[in-house]
């Protein structure tokens, strides 16, 4: 019997066929695949390849030398250059109040008024006594050369006349206390006794407090270490300070300092020291914070640049230089800075092109198109208050 096979067999080739052909579609999708990405991505790093490899545009500054003053900075307190507390000197009650509160006064100008009729009536009463006390006197002198009355009596006599001179001119006094005026020129405080009150001596409260404004002082503090540095300045000439507000903004006022006090404070290693200002415009006020510069010196040929050329890193600061088209790093070291502008003291020669504004992603070796810009002005330059 013979069987015949030949349709299973080419059945089995025909499904190997169609598995080898889908296998083959299913590769060539995961090769297209991946051929198209490897295409996205290589356009995208060709897109950005350029835009690294462009030249950044940044603004340049001149390096340069000019003068400078130096000057010492720190935070200072206004106190009145001179402050009395007017209180009553005789007891009695308060009559009159000449003044409003917050008033400017001029010395000798009438403040108070104390009732005056009871020292009057006193007065009065020992210009009587004295007066007797020293015709009784005049009277026995004769007498007691003609030997009429003993020595002793004169003596006695002369004695109550001085008691009585005395006691008349104390009288006196004490009707002065009545009427009490300003011993200085300055600005009133609050009144601490209405009128119709009983004052004494021994009351606590004053009557009013003036405080001296113009001129005024302000009191400021420095490290120990730079106490050399004020007093060789100031045996040379009179240290200018100017006055700003408690920002560092702004000048108020200028004087120049009168104090350096004969201490330090060991609890916080500071001198104190107090400058005069004139304060015509009363814009200085007691108690009050102020920014304290004190100009020790002009610095002919400082090496200026501006604050944001600097920058800091791990070895210390350093500026961008433009050398040819790219931006080398230079290090440099900072003396002193205020506002935009730094003092170099060593790092720069003059006359080289920094980068004034640094833009991210700046690196050493980069390609840079300079921009022309101004170069700075001449500005104050603090010395920091810690060297």
């Amino acid at each position: 019997m013979t069987v015949v096979r030949t349709g299973a067999t080419g059945e089995l080739s025909d499904h190997g066929t169609r598995r080898r052909i889908t296998l083959a579609i299913v590769v060539l999708g995961v090769l297209l695949l991946v051929f198209a990405t490897v295409r996205v991505v290589t356009a995208e790093r060709a897109q950005q390849l350029p835009a690294e490899a462009e030249a950044l545009i940044v603004d340049t500054v001149t390096v340069r030398r000019q003068p400078m003053p130096l000057l010492l900075e720190s935070v200072g307190q206004v106190v009145p250059e001179h402050t009395v507390q007017v209180r009553p000197q005789i007891s009695g009650m308060l009559k009159q109040v000449y003044f409003t509160e917050g008033q400017p006064v001029s010395v000798g100008q009438r403040l108070f008024l104390v009732e005056p009729v009871s020292f009057e009536t006193a007065l009065t009463s020992a210009k009587a006594a004295w007066e007797s006390a020293k015709s009784n006197a005049q009277r026995l002198m004769p007498l007691a050369t003609q030997g009429y009355v003993t020595p002793q009596d004169l003596i006695n006599a002369r004695a109550a006349a001085d008691r009585a001179d005395a006691a008349y001119k104390q009288a006196a006094i004490n009707l002065g206390y009545t009427d009490v005026r300003a011993p200085i020129s300055g600005r009133t405080g609050s009144i601490g006794v209405k009128a119709g009150n009983l004052v004494s001596p021994s009351d606590g409260t004053q009557l009013v407090t003036i405080n001296q404004i113009r001129p005024i002082q302000v009191r400021f503090d420095i490290p120990q270490q730079l106490l050399p540095v004020v007093q060789q300045h100031q045996a040379q000439q009179n240290i200018k300070v100017m006055i700003t507000r408690d920002d560092g903004t702004a000048t108020i006022d200028e004087g120049t300092l009168i104090f350096i006090d004969n201490a330090v404070n060991t609890s916080t290693g500071t001198v104190t020291l107090k400058a005069r200002v004139p304060n015509e415009q009363e814009q200085l006020w007691p108690g009050e914070y102020v920014g304290v510069h004190a100009q020790l010196a002009m610095e002919l040929q400082a090496m200026v640049v501006p604050q944001t050329a600097v920058q800091t890193g791990q070895g210390g600061d350093y500026v961008y230089v433009v050398t040819g088209d790219q931006a080398e790093t230079r290090a440099v070291r900072v003396d002193r800075e205020v506002g935009a502008l730094a003092v170099i003291s060593s790092g720069l020669v003059g006359g080289e092109q920094v980068i004034q504004r640094v833009p991210r992603g700046l690196r050493s070796g980069m390609r840079i198109t300079p921009a022309a810009s101004d170069a700075p002005t001449a500005a104050e330059v603090t010395l920091p208050i810690g060297q």
